[in-house]
């Protein structure tokens, strides 16, 4: 089943950098019903991965570093303001070109390292690589941030929602995921 699911929400994701595949669909259907199936379907694939990876047998392929926790604590407060500065033309989204996919990058290899098994290879281990090759991709077609002019206070806001996220997601994270954070 995680298979399916990352199937679905990767094949949905690359989709978009086709060659007119977007346009076609928005032009058939319309932008919003497009955005609507699309949303839909990602959260589909979303809700397959997660079944399947909690279905997936533990099977552990590398012990967890001692240190492991620490390196979390200490690069998901980057990853969520790397997340929600992709959203604002602030500086960090123009310097880093690509900050929602440098973020799944991060997170996918701190989580990597937290999890040293099977079900976690797959899962962390297919957002790193399809986040690698979409910034490759993306890089090679020259999509850049469509601004100029970053604002400072875009980035304060960046900042200030990534770490209300970070605080959120470490409050939430046993609930949602089923393990407590470890400090």
């Amino acid at each position: 089943m995680i298979w399916l699911g990352l199937a679905l929400f990767f094949g949905l994701h690359i989709m978009p950098s086709a060659p007119n595949v977007r346009d076609n669909l928005i032009g058939r259907f319309g932008e919003k019903p497009y955005k609507g199936m699309y949303a839909l379907l990602s959260l589909a694939g979303l809700v397959l991965i997660a079944m399947g990876y909690s279905n997936m047998a533990y099977v552990e392929l590398w012990p967890t570093p001692t240190w492991a926790s620490h390196l979390a604590l200490t690069v998901m407060p980057v990853v969520c303001i790397l997340w929600v500065a992709a959203e604002f033309k602030g500086h960090i989204r123009l310097k880093t070109r690509h900050p929602m996919l440098v973020g799944m990058v991060l997170w996918g290899i701190v989580h990597l390292t937290n999890n040293g098994d099977q079900a976690s290879l797959y899962l962390f281990g297919s957002f790193v690589l399809y986040s690698l090759i979409a910034i490759v991709s993306a890089n090679r077609r020259g999509k850049l941030p469509a601004y100029e002019t970053a604002n400072v206070s875009q980035d304060v806001k960046a900042v200030v929602i990534g770490l209300v996220l970070f605080a959120a997601i470490l409050w939430g994270h046993e609930f949602l995921f089923g393990v407590a954070p470890a400090f």
